[in-house]
C-alpha cells in the first residue's frame, strides 16, 4: 500500500474561468440565454471578453477543490487535460503557484483549445455561462496518473467528465484504481442536467465504488429520482455512503451511519458572488475528512470555506499565497 501523501487528488474536466460583470444588453448582443450554460466557440469567447476587465482564474470543480485545499496548506493534486495554448499555459502556471501538484496533460489535437467558461454576472446577481468544451473533455484512461491516485486519501471525480465518452471511461478507470489502492472515492454531482442524463450509470458507480457523494438538493433528487428530502435521505441510507447535500442559504445536510445532521450556513453580511461556493464546501468537507475530522465537523469546515468564497468575486479562495495583493500568475 502506498503512502497517502495527498489529502485529495481530483480528476477533472479542467477549465479556465473568466468572470465579467455586464448588463443584460450584453447577453442579448451575444445571444446568451440568461441563467443557463450556453455552448459557444472560441471566436464567441474572444468577442464576449474583448475590452472587458475580466477576472481570469483556474476553474473546474476539481481545480477549485484542489486550489481551496492547497492554498490553506493541505496537500492536493490534479489530473486533467489542457491544450497547448495561452489559456492552458495560464492554468498550469497558476495551479502550480497555488501549490497544487499538477503535471499538465496536453492534448495532441492541434485544433482543440483549453476548455473555457465565461461567467457573465448581471446586476441582479444572476449568472449566465458561455462555455467552450475543448481539451478538458478529451481526457482518456491512459492520461490518468495511477501513481497520484495511489497516494490519495480521497479521489475526487468531477461529473463534467461525463460529457464525453472518454471522460466517462476515465472516471470509471480512476474509481477502480482508487479502490484498489485503498483511496476513498468521492463522486461529485456538480450539474443536475448531467446527472439526470446519466443517472443510472452514476448510481451504478456510486453503488460499486462510491464512499462519498457531494452535490446540492436538486442534483441528489435527479440522481435518485426522488421528489422530497425525506425520500432522498432514505435513498442515501440504502446506498450506505457518506453524503453532503448543500442547500444554499439553508446550509447543508450530511448523511452518514444512519444519521442526518443539519449544518447551518455561516452568516454573510454582503454576498458578492456565489460562484464556487459548492466547490469550496466540497474542498473544506473533503479536507476535513482526510484530516480525520468527524463528518459534522468536516461539514462545518466546508460551510466556513463556502462563506469565505461568496464575499468576493471569483471561485479562487483569497487565502494563503492568494491573499497577498502582489500575487499573480503569468498572463497569456
Amino acid at each position: 500500500m502506498h503512502e497517502k501523501k495527498y489529502d485529495v487528488v481530483a480528476l477533472s474536466a479542467i477549465c479556465v474561468d473568466i468572470q465579467i460583470m455586464a448588463d443584460e444588453s450584453v447577453l442579448k448582443k451575444h445571444k446568451l440565454q440568461k441563467g443557463f450554460t450556453n455552448a459557444v466557440n472560441a471566436k464567441s469567447i474572444e468577442r464576449l471578453t474583448k475590452g472587458t476587465q475580466g477576472l481570469k482564474t483556474t476553474g473546474s470543480p476539481g481545480g477549485n477543490v484542489t486550489a481551496g485545499i492547497a492554498l490553506r496548506g493541505g496537500a492536493s493534486a490534479l489530473i486533467g487535460k489542457i491544450a497547448n495554448d495561452n489559456n492552458g499555459k495560464f492554468f498550469a502556471a497558476r495551479a502550480s503557484a497555488h501549490g497544487i501538484a499538477y503535471t499538465p496533460v496536453i492534448s495532441t489535437n492541434a485544433k482543440t483549445v483549453t476548455t473555457c467558461a465565461v461567467i457573465v454576472t448581471t446586476p441582479d446577481k444572476e449568472r449566465s455561462f458561455a462555455f467552450i468544451s475543448g481539451a478538458g473533455l478529451e481526457l482518456t484512461p491512459e492520461d490518468v496518473d495511477h501513481t497520484l491516485i495511489a497516494k490519495a486519501k480521497i479521489t475526487y471525480l468531477d461529473s463534467y467528465l461525463w460529457l464525453s465518452a472518454s471522460g466517462k471511461d476515465s472516471v470509471h478507470h480512476a474509481a477502480a484504481l482508487a479502490k484498489k489502492s485503498g483511496s476513498k472515492v468521492a463522486i461529485a454531482l456538480n450539474d443536475a442536467n448531467v446527472v439526470e442524463r446519466n443517472s443510472a450509470a452514476f448510481l451504478a458507480l456510486a453503488r460499486s465504488h462510491g464512499d462519498i457523494l457531494l452535490g446540492d438538493q436538486r442534483e441528489f433528487m435527479k440522481l435518485f429520482g426522488t421528489s422530497t428530502m425525506e425520500e432522498t435521505v432514505q435513498a442515501i441510507h440504502a446506498l450506505g455512503c457518506i453524503a453532503a447535500i448543500t442547500a444554499g442559504a439553508q446550509g447543508a445536510y450530511v448523511v452518514y451511519d444512519g444519521i442526518v445532521t443539519h449544518i447551518p450556513a455561516n452568516k454573510v453580511a454582503n454576498i458578492v458572488d456565489t460562484n464556487g461556493a459548492g466547490d469550496q464546501f466540497a474542498a473544506g468537507f473533503l479536507y476535513g475528512l482526510a484530516q480525520g475530522k468527524s463528518v459534522p465537523d468536516a461539514a462545518r469546515q466546508g460551510a466556513s470555506w463556502a462563506s469565505d468564497i461568496i464575499q468576493h468575486m471569483g471561485a479562487e479562495p483569497k487565502v494563503g499565497k492568494n491573499a497577498a495583493p502582489s500575487f499573480s500568475a503569468p498572463k497569456p
